[in-house]
């Protein structure tokens, strides 16, 4: 055991604050922040060590990510880098934080992420890339759409999803006619609108980010284009800053889904009023970077090791079933630290995670744009 006030814990966190998803980034801090907090508050960990929290701006691009891991993995010396929202840029940082024997929690889809040999340190707080094509597809054959295109970025987080989302639009009865894929940052759009909307399916898969997706949709727009268009959350949502970004008639109808928090659970309404929002707010992401510390804590107390390497083991002691489940991070130390078996049961998902870090039983929050507002359709499996 560690004396009380023996040195602070190192961890950090590369989170999107400018860029295209940048509307994630503040309440994904904040939610960080908040759980540092009360771990410290409580006492901290391994005998009154403090969690210090060192937060890097990733600008939404893979090259400023790695400048940013290099600053907390050389400068910081942290024991975990998480948050990562973005698949370039936790496949960027990956090879630093695992030549580090660091610990690195994502937030990012791609599947390659938890591909390869990752000597047990990488987890995901995510639905892997693969698990949004069938529930996209679920999507489109629930509203009746089902000859479709889709329209699709070049990166690896959307390549990884399109031929999970052709097989479950196969076994649904429906048929994919194109896939139109297209480069981020372009001047314009529309030869790509032509073709995917043109030929006149029912509806069109638009697998998009934020910047994207407002210049894909004015252009649908402008085009005077029927099909019904469902498209990520990550376009469509962003936080509400599509709805800002774009007229009201543009917007109406869209619908869009996204890996979502537990709605109902205890666990998650107990963070919404944590995080200081109304009943019934959706915050799709933030409840991962809470997970994220409430897991390293655990973990580490559980392995009663601050070391990387060590405690990373620990976490599907404390994640994973059987055990006693809880959502209290105060009381699951306790618990920890008295010897008891737990199953802890986070705010963005209850953390369960497979052999690869992969975690498991994600929902999808399937939304509709309605008079400029975002309206829950349903939760997909």
């Amino acid at each position: 055991m560690f004396a009380e006030g023996a040195a602070e814990i190192p961890i950090g966190m590369v989170l999107p604050f400018t860029g295209a998803t940048g509307p994630y980034g503040p309440d994904m801090k904040k939610a960080a922040d908040l759980i540092v907090k009360t771990i410290n508050d409580a006492g901290g960990v391994l005998g009154g060590r403090k969690f210090h929290l060192y937060i890097e701006d990733s600008e939404s691009s893979a090259t400023a990510s790695v400048t940013a891991t290099h600053k907390l993995l050389d400068v910081n010396k942290v024991e975990l880098v998480g948050g990562l929202w973005g698949s370039p840029e936790a496949l960027a940082a990956k090879p630093l934080i695992l030549a580090a024997n660091k610990v690195e929690m994502v937030s990012s889809a791609a599947d390659a992420i938890t591909d390869g040999d990752n000597k047990g340190l990488v987890y995901r707080f995510q639905a892997k890339s693969s698990q949004w094509g069938p529930a996209g597809a679920k999507v489109m054959t629930g509203l009746n759409l089902k000859k479709v295109t889709i329209m699709a970025q070049q990166n690896p987080f959307v390549v990884a999803m399109i031929d999970s989302f052709k097989g479950e639009m196969a076994r649904r009865g429906g048929t994919v006619t194109d896939v139109i894929m297209y480069n981020p940052n372009q001047a314009s759009y529309r030869a790509e609108v032509e073709k995917a909307f043109g030929s006149e399916p029912d509806g069109v898969f638009c697998a998009s980010l934020l910047t994207d997706f407002v210049a894909i949709a004015k252009e649908v727009y402008r085009g005077g284009y029927q099909a019904k268009i469902v498209g990520l959350g990550t376009g469509a949502d962003a936080d509400g800053a599509f709805l800002r970004s774009v007229p009201p008639e543009v917007a109406e109808g869209i619908h869009h889904l996204q890996p979502g928090p537990p709605l109902d659970s205890v666990a998650y309404k107990k963070f919404v009023k944590e995080m200081g929002a109304p009943d019934g707010t959706v915050f799709l992401f933030a409840g991962n970077t809470h997970d994220q510390v409430c897991v390293t804590a655990l973990a580490m107390e559980h392995a009663k090791s601050s070391r990387a390497e060590v405690w990373a083991k620990s976490i599907p002691e404390v994640c994973n079933p059987p055990g006693e489940e809880v959502d209290d991070i105060v009381r699951a130390l306790e618990m920890v630290r008295a010897g008891k078996k737990i199953n802890f049961v986070g705010a963005g998902a209850t953390v369960d995670f497979n052999e690869r870090g992969d975690q498991l039983n994600r929902s999808f929050v399937h939304q509709v744009i309605r008079n400029g507002r975002n309206q829950i359709v349903d939760i997909v499996s």
